[in-house]
């Protein structure tokens, strides 16, 4: 028996981390169950084997939906779609042929337990929404939906080479292998090879005509017993692959990464597949690499579309692609290798040999002696063009017309000058320094080391027909000119060579610091936002930044709802009204949709919805989409390179992570809020339980005592029982009004009635409603502009002085004075009127003049104001209902000390205008005095 402590040692963190995040994602709610059936060959019996499972459903009362089947002349299969459900074919009009095929929003919209959908590897027509069919089996699986579905094993990505030689035949329609891999379930279907000729010889699986054919090509019997027992291993590798029923793989290994150098090369493919398969093999991670040096740009559009390609074949194999710039390619990969501690490095090679250019050391060899510990794999591909002669153009051998006409602009050049120091006399050393620093000039200029190699040969020969004796003969008489011509042809080659050098180094330079410079400053302003939307708009200006055309963003909000799309246009570019309608058209939002919806990249240069006129990225971070990003592409498609791609994927992660940094600290403020609430529901329940029943308790004594004991009280012990009855309910509709008062403002539900309004009949009207207390005390209203004027909410300020007024009456002895005034100010904008209510009491301690418009703040305050007061009434709300209500009116309350003691009360209120009155409603002090 196997330790099983043990086993656990040996097991790779990498390895459990994917095993994690498989068994996530196979357990993601309201995600489809995907089932494969898996066969060798056509004609093993995969439609058949599903459709009979799918009557074995339907019978135990499961929705089953045939939703494609493909139209096979086998009778025993089409017999088998009796008594299922058919979904219509859609008719793709294409060339002028009608094709018929998988109606992919029809499913959706039918949505059933189980839908069966054929051909796997199907490449759908063009028009249809995705390129491939397994991207709409991604999508109905992502819908919740159950599919069963067929596919051979020759239709994987990863065996393609493989089985390409052993039938030498190409298989143009292939899945990646991670789809087959992550698959629920798969289900071997198997014959013997025999057994499926035999069904061929009888025509079970193609007409009579095709039969022979196959038999003749495909299906010889070498070939199927070679492609079973790839699927049967192929089969077993997958349950090595994939996690059992408690998560843990089969078999568990030491993970090692792989790196794949990717180039344009139409073979390269092969490279690809072989590296994956050892990430597989291994338990690794795959990165792809991409070098971009100063001859990228000079590649053809072939190049091109082969490189992104081959960098679209990684990625879909699971490979992280890094971009590296520079031209020395062996240097390059072992430092990225060496960095990310990868030892496994694969290569393409062919045996096309060294070329004349070519370096003493071939890239693997400078690969092996650069990678120390490194274990470098070459793939011999026969339709490779040598990965060296890709190695070559990067150091700059390359000849070029370009080249050539700088070289022969420098000798000419620097040959006139030479002509005219000449003519003066001068030295032949300084017609020597004249050629080197013309062509040192030039070089600056120069794309390749040809340059130096003409320029050199053309100095000497010029400098030879020219200045050397016998002049215009390629004679030279004189033991020194051999040195000399030696000396100019080195002096030349060397220091343009450097020149060239530097040059390519420079620019490596420049690209490598303007991608960090992009990335920096992105960083920065994204941080700096404090809402999505300015998020989105830092994104889309460093977008327009690096590839300078327009971009459409769109906010995602709840289920994945688009907000209206917003077009930010490259200034100057004279796009219009016109292309901006043409951006954000129908067709191109629902695609954005549908990005948003499946958090998968759609649109042009893409496989999935390919028409339109935007590629569309989810802005994304830990699985939510807060918005999706348009890019628009040029009218042939033609996509950006990878070093803007890389860029642009960068940036966009930045622009998710802060999304979601924003949309957390909403979240938190959301939850902080929530809990003061809840606090302060707290605090109030317990304050009103307390309060209230000190006064409600009064009210039912007296009222029960002049209920029962009336007849033997005196009027004057009655009067006093209805003046405390009295007294104890005003005070309750005071603390009602102010709860109200607080909820409304804290809620945000109060509308200000702004009007003007006269300062003096608020001020005298609020006196009139205060405090019967306030008769002990001597309270003054000083308003010296009887027309003057604020705009305000009365009611609410007029609620602000009636609540000063009877703190200072209930924190102040009898006898106080208590003064009310209303005087202009001048101010920054304009001018405004301070209303002040003023005491001459003990004053607040400056302790708690920063605590005192706090909610129930009834503390140290009601002890060093209240003199005989009934400060065990407050709870402590007047105060910070006054400062909301005067917030709300654009101004704060605060708090002074009066002369020679007290405290005094203020804010400001904005002065009302109207036409034809003085400083905006009301006369000056001089005015009014006379």
């Amino acid at each position: 028996m196997v330790d099983d402590s043990a086993f656990e040692i040996r097991r790779d963190p990498d390895a459990i981390l994917r095993q994690i995040k498989e068994a996530e994602r196979s357990d993601e709610p309201g995600r489809g169950k995907l089932k494969i059936f898996f066969g060798y060959a056509a004609g093993v019996g995969k439609t058949y084997a599903m459709l009979e499972d799918a009557h074995g459903y339907k019978e135990k009362g499961f929705d089953v939906v045939a939703g494609y089947i493909e139209p096979h002349t086998r009778a025993d299969t089409t017999a088998l779609l009796d008594g299922l459900e058919q979904l219509e074919r859609r008719t793709i009009e294409h060339r002028g042929i009608a094709l018929r095929e998988f109606d992919l929003d029809a499913a959706l919209k039918r949505k059933p337990q189980i839908l069966l959908v054929d051909e796997l590897a199907h490449t759908n027509a063009p028009g249809s929404r995705h390129r491939k069919r397994y991207q709409d089996i991604e999508e109905l699986l992502r819908a919740g939906i159950n599919v069963f579905t067929t596919v051979n094993v020759q239709h994987l990505e990863g065996l393609n080479d493989k089985i390409s030689a052993i039938t030498q035949v190409r298989v143009a329609e292939r899945i990646p292998d991670s789809v087959f891999d992550r698959a629920d379930s798969v289900e071997l279907i198997d014959i013997e090879p025999d057994d499926l000729i035999e069904r061929l010889n009888a025509g079970k699986v193609y007409v009579p005509d095709r039969s022979w054919v196959a038999l003749s090509n495909f299906f010889t019997k070498k070939n199927l017993a070679a492609l079973r027992e790839i699927a049967l291993r192929r089969m077993a590798d997958r349950m090595t692959r994939s996690p059992d029923a408690n998560g843990t793989a089969c078999r568990v290994e030491a993970g090692e990464d792989v790196l794949v150098y990717v180039t344009p090369d139409a073979g390269n493919v092969k490279v690809i597949r072989a590296a994956a398969n050892m990430a597989e093999a291994f338990h690794g991670a795959l990165t792809a690499l991409v070098i971009e040096s100063s001859e990228s740009k000079k590649l053809d559009v072939e190049d091109r579309q082969r490189l992104r390609s081959n960098i679209d074949l990684a990625e879909e194999l699971g490979a992280h692609v890094v971009t590296m710039h520079g031209d020395d390619v062996a240097v390059l990969i072992s430092q990225y290798s060496m960095t990310a501690g990868i030892t496994q490095l694969v290569l393409g090679s062919n045996s096309s040999g060294k070329g004349l250019f070519s370096s003493k050391e071939n890239l693997v060899n400078r690969l092996t002696h650069l990678s120390y510990g490194a274990v470098i794999n070459v793939v011999p591909v026969k339709d490779l063009p040598a990965q060296f002669s890709r190695f070559r153009p990067a150091t700059g051998f390359k000849l070029t017309s370009g080249d050539v006409l700088k070289a022969l602009l420098a000798v000419a050049l620097a040959t006139a000058i030479g002509l005219a120091v000449h003519e003066l006399g001068l030295a032949s050393s300084v017609i020597l320094m004249g050629y080197m620093f013309v062509i040192l000039l030039i070089a600056t200029r120069a794309d390749g080391f040809f340059y130096s190699l003409i320029a050199a040969l053309g100095s000497v020969l010029a400098y030879n027909f020219f200045f050397t004796v016998p002049r215009f003969t390629f004679d030279a008489y004189g033991i020194n000119y051999p040195f000399i011509f030696v000396f100019l042809m080195v002096s030349t080659l060397v220091a343009s060579s450097l020149t060239v050098r530097m040059k390519r180094q420079s620019e490596a330079t420049a690209r490598r610091a303007y991608r960090t410079e992009v990335l920096l400053e992105s960083t920065r302003e994204l941080q700096a936002s404090t809402s999505i939307e300015a998020c989105f708009a830092t994104a889309a200006k460093q977008i327009m930044k690096i590839l300078d055309r327009p971009v459409v963003m769109y906010k995602a909000g709840s289920e994945s709802r688009l907000s209206k799309p917003v077009v930010y246009d490259v200034p100057g570019s004279g796009g219009g009204d016109a292309q901006s309608a043409e951006l954000v058209s129908p067709y191109e939002v629902a695609v954005a949709s549908w990005v948003a919806a499946n958090n998968e990249r759609a649109g042009a240069t893409t496989s999935t919805l390919a028409e339109a006129r935007c590629l569309y990225l989810p802005i994304r971070s830990k699985g939510a989409v807060f918005g999706v990003a348009g890019l628009v592409m040029e009218e042939d498609s033609e996509d950006f390179g990878s070093f803007e791609k890389n860029l642009l994927i960068a940036l966009l992660d930045e622009c998710g992570q802060a999304c979601e940094q924003i949309d957390s600290a909403r979240e938190r403020h959301e939850m902080r809020t929530k809990a003061e609430k809840e606090e302060l529901r707290s605090n109030l329940l317990r304050m009103i339980s307390h309060d209230l029943r000190t006064p409600l308790t009064s009210i039912s004594g007296d009222a029960d005592m002049l209920l029962s004991e009336g007849a033997r009280l005196s009027e004057a012990q009655k009067q006093r029982m209805y003046e405390d009855i009295y007294e104890d309910s005003s005070w309750l509709i005071s603390l009602v009004e102010n709860l109200l008062s607080v909820t409304r403002i804290d809620d945000g539900s109060i509308e200000l009635n702004m009007q003007p309004e006269i300062v003096g009949d608020i001020v005298r009207e609020a006196v009139s409603h205060t405090n019967r207390k306030g008769a002990a005390h001597d309270i003054r209203v000083d308003v010296p502009d009887e027309l003057l004027m604020v705009k305000a909410d009365a009611r609410l300020i007029m609620q602000v002085i009636i609540n000063l007024v009877n703190n200072a009456i209930s924190y102040t002895p009898p006898g106080s004075r208590i003064e009310v005034s209303a005087h202009r100010e001048k101010t920054e904008t304009g001018h405004a009127v301070r209303i002040a209510v003023a005491d001459n009491g003990s004053g607040v301690p400056d302790a708690d003049k920063e605590r005192i418009f706090g909610m129930f703040f009834t503390g140290s305050m009601a002890g060093s104001l209240k003199e005989g007061g009934d400060a065990h009434r407050s709870m402590g709300l007047g105060l910070a209902l006054c400062r909301s209500i005067v917030r709300v009116h654009g101004d704060d309350l605060t708090i002074s000390d009066a002369e020679p003691h007290g405290s005094v009360f203020s804010f400001m209120l904005p002065e009302a205008t109207m036409d034809g009155l003085g400083h905006g409603g009301g006369l000056s002090d001089s005015e009014h005095e006379d």
